[in-house]
């Protein structure tokens, strides 16, 4: 059985139609992006993926349960949500935004019985947080205070990990980096990972397979050769992509693109 199934999902508010008849799979284990221009629909599915809302028909399961009928502490054992923003100010140190990921484990008393210091501590040395452990994150900059966020998630150890465009703040150095940081301890675990991204060419070089959105509809499912294709890009971006092939990467990537409209 597929880690996630969502069946001719259609969603509805007072109405208005957001998406429609949206269905796929996803294996655990994979890397699954979903694509699409602003207003097309991927921040509501990326909602009912993880359980917020409930779709007006059709279902969204997770190992074979309606994703909504989970109950919150329960799923947040096995799944964490990183969003495009960092985390606001909160008076906390680094050290205990990180510690806050393990909320999910702990008892009424705050306590869990595994001593989760050793993993806090593995973490703020992956992602380079080590001079800034005893700092309040509200002075850290955006892109710090996104790889905070991240070690956070990391420390619910997900099974399933969604992204709701986590690198839309950040420059390019940053992006790349927080997209490896995931990309390794994907590898490393068997995380199962499903992105919301804008940018196409990290969509192709991180993701296995992906899918574009347009006005709440799929028009397209695959991996990154059968998706970044320049007529299917234009219809649904309005632009003329020249799309070219990595010659380190071995993937699709788009050079430039010409607005037509």
């Amino acid at each position: 059985m597929a880690l996630v199934q969502v069946s001719k999902v259609c969603k509805k508010y007072q109405e208005q139609g957001v998406l429609e008849q949206i269905s796929f799979d996803i294996e655990a284990g994979e890397c699954f992006g979903i694509l699409g221009p602003n207003g097309s629909g991927k921040s509501t599915l990326l909602k009912l993926l993880s359980g917020i809302e409930a779709p007006t028909s059709g279902r969204v399961q997770l190992e074979g349960r309606a994703a909504h009928e989970h109950p919150r502490k329960e799923l947040a054992q096995w799944m964490a949500v990183l969003p495009q923003d960092a985390l606001p100010p909160l008076g906390f140190t680094v050290r205990e935004i990180i510690g806050m990921g393990r909320y999910p484990f702990q008892n009424w008393l705050g306590s869990e019985l595994a001593d989760a210091e050793s993993l806090v501590d593995s973490i703020i040395e992956r992602l380079q947080l080590g001079k800034l452990q005893h700092r309040a994150v509200d002075g850290l900059s955006g892109g710090e205070r996104q790889r905070v966020a991240l070690g956070k998630v990391m420390a619910q150890e997900p099974r399933l990990l969604l992204l709701d465009e986590p690198t839309t703040f950040l420059d390019i150095g940053y992006q790349m980096q927080m997209m490896d940081w995931i990309s390794s301890w994907q590898k490393e675990t068997g995380l199962t990972v499903i992105s919301v991204l804008h940018d196409l060419n990290l969509a192709a070089q991180y993701c296995g397979r992906m899918m574009i959105l347009q006005e709440g509809r799929t028009v397209a499912i695959g991996q990154p050769d059968d998706v970044i294709q320049p007529a299917l890009l234009e219809q649904v971006y309005g632009t003329q992509p020249i799309v070219m092939r990595h010659p380190v990467l071995d993937v699709p990537q788009i050079l430039l693109q010409a607005d037509r409209r």
